[in-house]
């Protein structure tokens, strides 16, 4: 597979810190083994985009999958609530593996590929160089496990403040899982959780990874909503915003396999 490349540094700024907690994202399905690696390739749409083309190359695409047997967890799209340049939506792979996720691309780039470009074509089209691989870690699972095939998903793109640190950073971690917990005892569980996001690429001078990357998720949209409400009401945001300062984007997720 070729090199990852770093067109995503230069419009979102990623991340270079790395978290101490060792638990990895896990699937919904009993049995998988968990996600190593969380992979985005950036989509955009052709001239036949439609929803009902859009589901034709979806169901394409798990038979390919499923033809060459590759080593997979699953797989999601995300569409941005708002236009983002670049792009029009991100095709996400979950590898238990980086080993995994090499093998399929070298087999899927000499056997696939060819065919694909040809059930895609005037639908959506890609670019090699907007394909970008993270390590993720999650920080607190959900209570109540999402059993739709939709989410909400949003990336927090960080850099600490003057004098500020990874100390800082896990002090808030703390605050904010006291937080959580009580917010469930008072209100009951829910579907949120979240997960650190390491990078799997470098950053160069002209386009330096940000200091963290926080991804948050939830069921839908109501429970975001509710769960942002809360938050506003406590002393969190502001103790945020003294340590590090952030860029939020949003997507509607949903999953395709």
């Amino acid at each position: 597979m070729k090199k990852i490349t770093l067109s995503m540094v230069v419009i979102f700024g990623l991340v270079a810190c790395s978290s101490s907690n060792d638990e990895t994202v896990s699937v919904a399905r009993d049995g998988q083994p968990a996600n190593e690696v969380v992979e985005y390739v950036w989509h955009s749409k052709g001239e036949n985009y439609n929803e009902d083309n859009f589901a034709l190359v979806v169901d394409k695409w798990n038979d390919l999958i499923d033809a060459q047997d590759y080593n997979m967890n699953g797989a999601n799209i995300l569409t941005p609530h708002v236009e983002v340049e670049g792009y029009d939506f991100i095709w996400v792979m979950l590898w238990p593996s980086m080993d995994a996720r090499n093998a399929a691309w070298d087999d899927w780039m000499t056997n696939v590929d060819s065919e694909w470009q040809d059930a895609i074509k005037g639908i959506m089209s890609f670019n090699l160089n907007n394909v970008f691989a993270f390590k993720p870690t999650v920080m607190r699972n959900a209570s109540v496990p999402n059993q739709t095939n939709s989410f909400e998903n949003e990336f927090n793109f960080c850099n600490f403040n003057e004098g500020f640190g990874s100390s800082d950073l896990e002090l808030f971690q703390e605050e904010f899982s006291n937080f959580l917990d009580k917010t469930e005892e008072r209100d009951g569980p829910d579907g949120f959780w979240y997960v650190m996001m390491d990078p799997l690429f470098e950053g160069t001078a002209e386009a330096p990874l940000n200091d963290y990357l926080w991804l948050s998720l939830w069921t839908d949209m109501e429970e975001k909503i509710t769960g942002y409400e809360n938050y506003a009401s406590s002393e969190l945001p502001a103790k945020a915003d003294k340590f590090s300062t952030c860029r939020r984007v949003s997507f509607s997720g949903k999953a395709i396999r």
